[in-house]
Protein backbone atom coordinates (compact mmCIF):
# COMPACT_ATOMS: atom_id res chain seq x y z
CA UNK A 1 0.00 0.00 0.00
CA UNK A 2 2.79 2.44 0.89
CA UNK A 3 4.59 1.95 -2.41
CA UNK A 4 1.30 2.43 -4.27
CA UNK A 5 0.62 5.70 -2.45
CA UNK A 6 4.13 6.87 -3.34
CA UNK A 7 3.52 5.91 -6.98
CA UNK A 8 0.29 7.94 -6.89
CA UNK A 9 2.06 11.00 -5.48
CA UNK A 10 5.01 10.76 -7.87
CA UNK A 11 2.81 10.26 -10.93
CA UNK A 12 0.23 12.89 -9.95
CA UNK A 13 2.92 15.37 -8.93
CA UNK A 14 4.99 14.93 -12.06
CA UNK A 15 2.01 15.25 -14.40
CA UNK A 16 0.85 18.32 -12.45
CA UNK A 17 4.34 19.77 -12.94
CA UNK A 18 4.00 19.11 -16.69
CA UNK A 19 0.72 21.04 -16.75
CA UNK A 20 -1.51 18.02 -17.49
CA UNK A 21 -5.07 18.83 -16.42
CA UNK A 22 -6.12 15.29 -15.54
CA UNK A 23 -3.05 14.69 -13.38
CA UNK A 24 -5.12 12.97 -10.70
CA UNK A 25 -6.24 10.27 -13.14
CA UNK A 26 -2.59 9.50 -13.88
CA UNK A 27 -2.02 9.19 -10.16
CA UNK A 28 -4.94 6.81 -9.76
CA UNK A 29 -3.74 4.68 -12.67
CA UNK A 30 -0.28 4.45 -11.11
CA UNK A 31 -1.76 3.66 -7.68
CA UNK A 32 -3.96 0.81 -8.88
CA UNK A 33 -1.32 -0.54 -11.28
CA UNK A 34 1.38 -0.80 -8.62
CA UNK A 35 -1.14 -2.15 -6.09
CA UNK A 36 -2.08 -4.93 -8.52
CA UNK A 37 1.47 -5.73 -9.63
CA UNK A 38 3.20 -5.68 -6.24
CA UNK A 39 0.52 -7.72 -4.50
CA UNK A 40 0.23 -10.06 -7.47
CA UNK A 41 3.97 -10.69 -7.39
CA UNK A 42 3.87 -11.40 -3.68
CA UNK A 43 0.93 -13.79 -3.96
CA UNK A 44 2.81 -15.63 -6.71
CA UNK A 45 6.09 -15.76 -4.75
CA UNK A 46 4.34 -16.86 -1.55
CA UNK A 47 3.73 -20.29 -3.13
CA UNK A 48 7.45 -21.03 -3.10
CA UNK A 49 9.53 -22.74 -0.44
CA UNK A 50 12.03 -20.88 1.77
CA UNK A 51 9.68 -17.96 2.19
CA UNK A 52 10.65 -14.80 4.03
CA UNK A 53 8.53 -13.84 7.08
CA UNK A 54 6.76 -11.27 4.89
CA UNK A 55 5.86 -13.86 2.25
CA UNK A 56 4.65 -16.20 4.98
CA UNK A 57 2.18 -13.46 6.00
CA UNK A 58 1.15 -13.10 2.36
CA UNK A 59 0.58 -16.86 2.14
CA UNK A 60 -1.75 -16.78 5.15
CA UNK A 61 -3.76 -13.92 3.61
CA UNK A 62 -3.69 -15.09 -0.01
CA UNK A 63 -7.46 -15.03 -0.53
CA UNK A 64 -7.83 -11.43 0.61
CA UNK A 65 -4.80 -10.31 -1.39
CA UNK A 66 -6.07 -12.09 -4.50
CA UNK A 67 -9.30 -10.09 -4.18
CA UNK A 68 -7.22 -6.91 -3.81
CA UNK A 69 -5.25 -7.76 -6.95
CA UNK A 70 -8.42 -8.40 -8.97
CA UNK A 71 -10.08 -5.19 -7.77
CA UNK A 72 -6.93 -3.13 -8.36
CA UNK A 73 -6.52 -4.57 -11.86
CA UNK A 74 -10.07 -3.62 -12.84
CA UNK A 75 -9.60 -0.14 -11.35
CA UNK A 76 -6.27 0.29 -13.17
CA UNK A 77 -7.90 -0.56 -16.51
CA UNK A 78 -10.75 1.87 -15.80
CA UNK A 79 -8.28 4.62 -14.86
CA UNK A 80 -6.18 3.93 -17.95
CA UNK A 81 -9.15 4.21 -20.30
CA UNK A 82 -9.92 7.66 -18.87
CA UNK A 83 -6.49 9.02 -19.88
CA UNK A 84 -5.30 6.85 -22.75
CA UNK A 85 -4.63 8.45 -26.13
CA UNK A 86 -4.11 5.48 -28.42
CA UNK A 87 -0.83 5.44 -30.33
CA UNK A 88 1.99 3.08 -31.16
CA UNK A 89 4.49 4.84 -28.87
CA UNK A 90 2.07 4.78 -25.95
CA UNK A 91 1.22 1.14 -26.54
CA UNK A 92 4.91 0.20 -26.72
CA UNK A 93 5.65 1.86 -23.36
CA UNK A 94 2.70 0.19 -21.62
CA UNK A 95 3.42 -3.22 -23.13
CA UNK A 96 7.10 -3.08 -22.15
CA UNK A 97 6.25 -1.98 -18.62
CA UNK A 98 3.66 -4.74 -18.29
CA UNK A 99 6.04 -7.31 -19.77
CA UNK A 100 8.68 -6.47 -17.16
CA UNK A 101 6.18 -6.49 -14.28
CA UNK A 102 4.69 -9.89 -15.15
CA UNK A 103 7.87 -11.73 -16.12
CA UNK A 104 9.76 -10.27 -13.15
CA UNK A 105 8.57 -13.27 -11.11
CA UNK A 106 7.01 -15.67 -13.63
CA UNK A 107 9.59 -18.06 -15.04
CA UNK A 108 10.13 -18.87 -18.70
CA UNK A 109 12.35 -21.88 -19.33
CA UNK A 110 13.09 -22.10 -15.65
CA UNK A 111 14.17 -18.50 -15.06
CA UNK A 112 12.38 -15.22 -14.30
CA UNK A 113 13.71 -11.83 -15.37
CA UNK A 114 14.79 -10.98 -11.81
CA UNK A 115 17.04 -14.07 -11.76
CA UNK A 116 19.04 -12.96 -14.79
CA UNK A 117 22.44 -11.66 -13.59
CA UNK A 118 22.71 -7.88 -13.10
CA UNK A 119 19.10 -7.14 -14.12
CA UNK A 120 17.04 -7.21 -10.92
CA UNK A 121 17.37 -3.60 -9.74
CA UNK A 122 17.43 -2.16 -13.25
CA UNK A 123 14.11 -3.83 -14.10
CA UNK A 124 12.45 -2.14 -11.13
CA UNK A 125 13.88 1.27 -12.02
CA UNK A 126 12.96 0.86 -15.69
CA UNK A 127 9.37 -0.26 -15.07
CA UNK A 128 8.70 2.64 -12.67
CA UNK A 129 10.29 5.13 -15.04
CA UNK A 130 8.30 3.91 -18.04
CA UNK A 131 4.97 3.89 -16.22
CA UNK A 132 5.20 7.03 -14.08
CA UNK A 133 7.41 9.34 -16.16
CA UNK A 134 7.71 8.32 -19.83
CA UNK A 135 4.10 7.20 -20.32
CA UNK A 136 2.37 10.52 -19.48
CA UNK A 137 4.82 12.55 -21.59
CA UNK A 138 4.28 10.37 -24.65
CA UNK A 139 0.56 9.86 -24.03
CA UNK A 140 -0.05 13.63 -23.84
CA UNK A 141 2.41 14.47 -26.65
CA UNK A 142 4.10 17.06 -24.44
CA UNK A 143 7.05 18.87 -25.98
CA UNK A 144 9.63 17.85 -23.40
CA UNK A 145 12.17 15.08 -23.70
CA UNK A 146 10.61 11.87 -22.37
CA UNK A 147 13.99 10.18 -22.33
CA UNK A 148 15.73 13.06 -20.56
CA UNK A 149 13.19 13.06 -17.73
CA UNK A 150 13.09 9.29 -17.90
CA UNK A 151 16.84 8.94 -17.46
CA UNK A 152 16.86 11.33 -14.51
CA UNK A 153 14.11 9.48 -12.67
CA UNK A 154 15.66 6.14 -13.56
CA UNK A 155 18.74 7.25 -11.62
CA UNK A 156 16.58 8.24 -8.64
CA UNK A 157 14.62 4.96 -8.53
CA UNK A 158 17.85 3.01 -8.98
CA UNK A 159 19.37 4.73 -5.97
CA UNK A 160 16.38 4.31 -3.65
CA UNK A 161 16.05 0.63 -4.61
CA UNK A 162 19.59 -0.29 -3.58
CA UNK A 163 18.64 -0.68 0.14
CA UNK A 164 16.25 -3.47 -0.90
CA UNK A 165 19.11 -5.33 -2.58
CA UNK A 166 21.19 -4.82 0.56
CA UNK A 167 18.39 -6.24 2.69
CA UNK A 168 17.95 -9.17 0.29
CA UNK A 169 21.60 -10.23 0.40
CA UNK A 170 20.65 -13.17 2.61
CA UNK A 171 17.89 -14.25 0.22
CA UNK A 172 19.21 -13.54 -3.30
CA UNK A 173 21.12 -16.20 -5.18
CA UNK A 174 24.74 -15.26 -5.83
CA UNK A 175 24.05 -15.87 -9.51
CA UNK A 176 21.86 -12.76 -9.61
CA UNK A 177 24.94 -10.57 -9.19
CA UNK A 178 23.13 -7.65 -7.56
CA UNK A 179 25.02 -4.45 -6.90
CA UNK A 180 25.74 -5.25 -3.20
CA UNK A 181 26.93 -8.72 -4.22
CA UNK A 182 29.34 -7.23 -6.75
CA UNK A 183 30.75 -4.22 -4.88
CA UNK A 184 29.77 -4.86 -1.26
CA UNK A 185 27.36 -2.98 0.98
CA UNK A 186 29.53 0.14 1.27
CA UNK A 187 30.15 0.27 -2.47
CA UNK A 188 26.43 -0.16 -3.16
CA UNK A 189 25.61 2.72 -0.81
CA UNK A 190 28.15 4.94 -2.57
CA UNK A 191 26.60 4.14 -5.95
CA UNK A 192 23.14 4.89 -4.57
CA UNK A 193 24.19 8.25 -3.13
CA UNK A 194 25.80 9.20 -6.44
CA UNK A 195 22.74 8.29 -8.52
CA UNK A 196 20.31 10.14 -6.24
CA UNK A 197 22.56 13.20 -6.10
CA UNK A 198 23.07 13.12 -9.88
CA UNK A 199 19.31 13.00 -10.36
CA UNK A 200 18.96 16.12 -8.21
CA UNK A 201 21.70 17.96 -10.12
CA UNK A 202 20.21 17.10 -13.51
CA UNK A 203 16.70 18.13 -12.48
CA UNK A 204 17.95 21.45 -11.10
CA UNK A 205 19.71 22.08 -14.40
CA UNK A 206 16.42 21.58 -16.23
CA UNK A 207 14.49 23.71 -13.73
CA UNK A 208 16.62 25.79 -11.33
CA UNK A 209 13.61 26.49 -9.07
CA UNK A 210 14.05 23.01 -7.55
CA UNK A 211 17.24 24.24 -5.87
CA UNK A 212 15.03 26.42 -3.65
CA UNK A 213 12.20 23.91 -3.27
CA UNK A 214 12.18 22.82 0.42
CA UNK A 215 10.17 19.66 -0.27
CA UNK A 216 12.55 18.63 -3.05
CA UNK A 217 15.60 19.21 -0.85
CA UNK A 218 13.94 17.21 1.94
CA UNK A 219 13.05 14.35 -0.44
CA UNK A 220 16.63 14.03 -1.67
CA UNK A 221 18.20 14.42 1.78
CA UNK A 222 15.91 11.90 3.46
CA UNK A 223 16.44 9.28 0.77
CA UNK A 224 20.21 9.65 1.00
CA UNK A 225 20.08 9.29 4.80
CA UNK A 226 17.84 6.24 4.60
CA UNK A 227 20.24 4.72 2.08
CA UNK A 228 23.29 5.41 4.23
CA UNK A 229 21.73 3.79 7.31
CA UNK A 230 20.42 0.73 5.47
CA UNK A 231 21.89 -2.73 6.17
CA UNK A 232 21.15 -6.43 5.74
CA UNK A 233 19.11 -6.57 8.95
CA UNK A 234 16.70 -3.74 8.26
CA UNK A 235 13.06 -4.71 8.61
CA UNK A 236 10.33 -4.57 5.98
CA UNK A 237 8.97 -1.54 7.80
CA UNK A 238 12.24 0.32 7.19
CA UNK A 239 12.34 -0.56 3.49
CA UNK A 240 8.71 -0.92 2.44
CA UNK A 241 7.57 1.75 4.89
CA UNK A 242 10.17 4.48 5.23
CA UNK A 243 12.09 4.20 1.96
CA UNK A 244 9.06 3.52 -0.23
CA UNK A 245 7.11 6.18 1.63
CA UNK A 246 9.83 8.78 1.18
CA UNK A 247 9.49 8.45 -2.60
CA UNK A 248 6.17 10.24 -2.16
CA UNK A 249 8.04 13.33 -0.94
CA UNK A 250 9.54 13.73 -4.41
CA UNK A 251 6.03 13.59 -5.86
CA UNK A 252 4.86 16.25 -3.40
CA UNK A 253 7.78 18.50 -4.38
CA UNK A 254 6.37 18.76 -7.92
CA UNK A 255 3.31 20.55 -6.55
CA UNK A 256 5.43 23.38 -5.09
Amino acid sequence: MVVSLSALLLSAGFTFYLGINNWMNYGLFSFFSTLAVYNGQRVFKSKKLNETPWLQWVSRNRVVLTFVVATATISAVWSLLSILNFGWNTAAVLILSGFISVLYVIKIRGKSLREIPHLKIHLIALSWTLLLIVFPIINESIFVSAWEYGFMHYLFILGVTIPFDIRDLKYDSVSQKTIPQLVGVLGAKMIGVVTIFLFAVLLVQVNPSFALNPMFISAISIQILLLIFSNENRSDIYCAGLIDGAIGLLGLSYFF
